[in-house]
């Protein structure tokens, strides 16, 4: 059982109501010593005197005025008993009880009297709700006079009336729940900024032209957005001029490309002129790849409505056109928005890989409501697991002699997991029931009103 939240805003209430529990602990604990031990205390030493002046008062008097001076001597506070003929019953004695019947007994002694005891009887005893709610329970003080009879006291001491208590407990629970309620309200105000962040790094991860944070807020919070926003404007402008710096590249290169064609028709030799003009085609097509993966095609394409099974069932036919084993399954239609082109691309590489090295493709489109997923499961060998993660790096290959004749340049799944990445989605690696990999590509579902929303 996790006791500490996990969140930043329940970390923050768990410490703010255990600090106001414990105050509330403390501010309760000393009210009640101070009304104990401050006025409480002085009524009660007042009342302990009074009972030891009262018990020397009818000690002295004739047994026959005794039961007259009892009434006049009782009030609310202090009622006395003369009990001829009786003695203290049994009786539960406390903290309390026993230090009023050594109080009593000491104020008691210089008048002769040092027999006293006090307690409850069964009748009278507090039970744990009166001790809780300081309920007006009270004691019973019993003092032997010289003849040997006694006299019964009944004490009310001054403690915390049932009422007051639970108005105290009842005003402490209100303050407590509205204190709960303002510490929760601050604590998701605190840490909604930090929610933001993240979201906005997740969107930036996504699509570098993700619009820039809100700066509002505190000023730290404006601080940190400030300083978000620029550094996505800085890696903006990096990939910018990479992209500039690589097109310069691409046109240099191309050109040093189209000389050397022009040159090979010089070669006189047919075969090595063949072989100049293929290793001319593979530099051209090594270099295509290299520059389109470098440049990140992706990011420069703005998303459009499409429809992702028609994309699908038109790659699959140009295959099976061209005799290669495909077959797609699922819905004639489902809108998506995304980057055609890039989405094309991404599962031509991934088909073209399944029928190279698996003989075969096949390919399924499900919606499943909160996401789409494209299978692309093939009959090969499959790829070990702990090679799984690898495959993705760029320029690498299973096959290591690094001929075009075996393998392409070893981009394809580097530029089709950038692409999945792109538009939010995920590519993984499995085997495929039956033998053979499954190439699972999940993109998250765009709602319907981002779909039917006019152009």
């Amino acid at each position: 059982m996790r006791l500490w939240p996990d969140t930043l805003a329940g970390r923050i209430l768990g410490l703010l109501v255990a600090g106001l529990f414990l105050t509330m602990i403390a501010s309760l604990s000393i009210y009640m010593l101070d009304l104990f031990h401050g006025k409480g205390w002085d009524e009660t030493f007042r009342t302990m005197h009074r009972t030891a002046v009262v018990a020397s008062i009818l000690n002295r008097a004739p047994p026959d005025l005794r039961p007259t001076l009892v009434p006049v001597l009782s009030d609310p506070a202090l009622t006395v008993a003369w009990q001829p003929g009786k003695t203290p019953p049994v009786m539960a004695s406390d903290a309390m009880t026993r230090h009023l019947a050594r109080d009593v007994r000491v104020l008691s002694k210089p008048y002769g009297l040092d027999r006293v005891e006090a307690g409850y009887t069964a009748e009278s005893q507090p039970s744990a709700s009166d001790r809780l709610m300081a309920a007006p329970v009270p004691p019973q003080v019993w003092v032997a006079l010289s003849d040997g009879t006694w006299l019964r006291f009944s004490i009310a001491l001054d403690r915390v009336g049932a009422l007051a208590t639970l108005r105290l407990l009842l005003a402490a629970g209100v303050s407590a729940v509205g204190i709960m309620a303002l510490g929760f309200w601050a604590a998701r105000k605190v840490t909604a900024p930090l929610a933001r962040f993240a979201l906005a790094a997740q969107r930036l991860g996504a699509n570098m032209d993700a619009p820039p944070m809100s700066e509002t807020g505190p000023r730290e919070i404006r601080h940190a957005a400030v300083a978000f926003n620029d550094m996505q404007n800085r890696i903006r402008r990096l990939i910018e001029d990479r992209t500039l710096m690589l097109g310069a590249i691409s046109h240099d290169v191309r050109t040093a490309l189209t000389r050397l064609r022009f040159r090979t028709e010089l070669i006189e030799d047919p075969g090595q002129r063949r072989k100049a003009a293929a290793d001319l085609d593979q530099m051209e097509a090594m270099l295509n790849a290299s520059l389109s993966f470098a440049r990140d095609d992706a990011a420069a394409e703005a998303p459009t409505v499409l429809d992702l099974s028609v994309l699908l069932q038109s790659l699959c036919d140009d295959f099976a056109d061209a005799g290669r084993p495909v077959s797609y399954e699922g819905p004639l239609h489902l809108k998506y928005l995304g980057r055609p082109v890039s989405l094309r691309r991404a599962f031509a590489n991934l088909i073209d890989n399944a029928v190279t090295y698996g003989y075969a493709a096949d390919v399924v489109l499900a919606d499943n409501g909160d996401a789409i997923e494209v299978c692309i499961g093939d009959r090969g060998p499959g790829i070990p697991e702990a090679m799984r993660d690898r495959v993705f790096a760029p320029f690498f290959r299973l096959e290591s002699s690094r001929s075009r004749k075996t393998g392409g340049t070893g981009l394809g799944l580097s530029i089709a997991r950038m692409v999945v990445r792109r538009h939010g989605g995920e590519i993984v690696l499995d085997d495929r029931a039956g033998g053979g990999l499954l190439v699972k590509i999940t993109l998250p579902a765009v709602p319907s009103s981002v779909l039917s929303a006019p152009e």
